[in-house]
């Protein structure tokens, strides 16, 4: 029977195969997903937009409409747990899409059961994408040019919105609830991804990088977040700056403080080598 649209798991499957198209739709179906498929990689960004997945299912070999693959195109595109689907021999492809956020990758002779049971195994482990809320904590958060309107989920940069993903925005979040300490790596997803994420702890950077680029395309003069190297992230000294005194401008640069805790906010290169990868 197929299961009820409104109630159901929302899967998304994007995959080269036209038969395997059919054995993972019929067998996810039949499991009580409601499913979503194609083979056209136009189409799997329409249905990623109009769809809303739960969880992205996509073949690593698919090409993106937007230029490279399919994969990044969907990882930037969506907040829906994301898995890999590569031939069974393709280490180096398998390690990359969880490098760069993939929640999963699985192998494309993946047996229906498994490929059912990981699907459920991800939904198990709720994202906390919103903010808990606690009326003692402000709505807005205003440091100097920056605005993070936790209710509207916004972030402005001198008054211009930043188009960012929800995992980017609940990662923002969290730095600026804490603007003067270092946030972990183990911190953020635990907050963000909930107690029971397993998978590479640097998929923080990956969404971090993204968000730093974007804001920094609305205020070129700025840092605003800063990779303290073998520990996480924090604000960068620009915004502390405005927490200390708001009336002070922040200057072009960063210029370290000589007590090794605070420094350059550039890109570190790990950072760098993430957005390549």
């Amino acid at each position: 029977m197929e299961p009820d649209a409104q109630l159901a798991p929302r899967v998304l499957l994007a995959v080269a195969d036209p038969l395997l198209r059919r054995v993972a739709s019929s067998a996810l179906r039949s499991r009580g997903y409601s499913v979503s498929a194609t083979t056209e990689e136009e189409a799997a960004l329409t249905l990623a937009r109009s769809f809303s997945p739960d969880v992205v299912m996509v073949d690593l070999d698919l090409p993106s409409p937007e230029g490279g693959n399919l994969f990044d195109t969907m990882r930037a595109l969506t907040d829906a747990y994301i898995v890999g689907i590569a031939p069974p021999d393709a280490d180096t492809a398998r390690i990359r899409a969880l490098r760069a956020g993939a929640d999963d990758v699985v192998s494309a002779t993946l047996n229906p059961d498994e490929l059912a049971a990981r699907c459920q195994a991800l939904l198990r482990r709720p994202r906390q994408l919103h903010a808990r809320w606690d009326p003692l904590q402000a709505s807005v958060i205003t440091l100097g040019a920056l605005t993070v309107d936790v209710g509207r989920k916004e972030i402005r940069v001198h008054d211009i919105d930043v188009p960012v993903t929800r995992i980017e925005f609940a990662l923002f979040e969290q730095l600026c609830r804490r603007p003067a300490e270092v946030c972990s790596r183990s911190e953020l997803l635990e907050e963000v991804w909930g107690p029971n994420w397993v998978g590479d702890t640097h998929v923080v950077d990956v969404h971090l990088s993204n968000l730093r680029r974007k804001l920094q395309q609305r205020a070129p003069e700025l840092r605003f977040i800063h990779t303290v190297r073998g520990v996480g992230f924090r604000l960068s000294n620009d915004l502390l700056r405005a927490v200390e005194d708001p009336t002070v401008e922040a200057p072009l640069h960063d210029v370290g403080s000589g007590n090794g805790t605070v420094g350059n906010d550039d890109e570190t290169e790990t950072d760098r080598e993430l957005v390549s990868a």
